[in-house]
C-alpha cells in the first residue's frame, strides 16, 4: 500500500513540475533564479514571492 501511495506522489509531483516547466517556458519574463530555489532557504523563497528580489 505504501508503495502505491508513494507512487501516486511521484506521479503527482513530476505532473506538476511538467505543467510549471510549461508555463515558465512561455513566459518571457521568467528569472532564472527561480529555476534554483531548491537550494534556497525558505526565508529567501519567501522575500522572492513577495517580490522583494525583483527586477525592476
Amino acid at each position: 500500500m505504501t508503495l502505491f501511495i508513494q507512487r501516486a506522489e511521484h506521479r503527482d509531483t513530476q505532473a506538476l513540475q511538467a505543467k510549471l516547466d510549461e508555463l515558465i517556458k512561455a513566459n518571457d519574463k521568467a528569472r532564472n533564479e527561480i529555476a534554483e530555489m531548491d537550494d534556497k532557504e525558505p526565508e529567501e523563497i519567501e522575500r522572492i514571492r513577495d517580490g522583494g528580489q525583483r527586477r525592476s
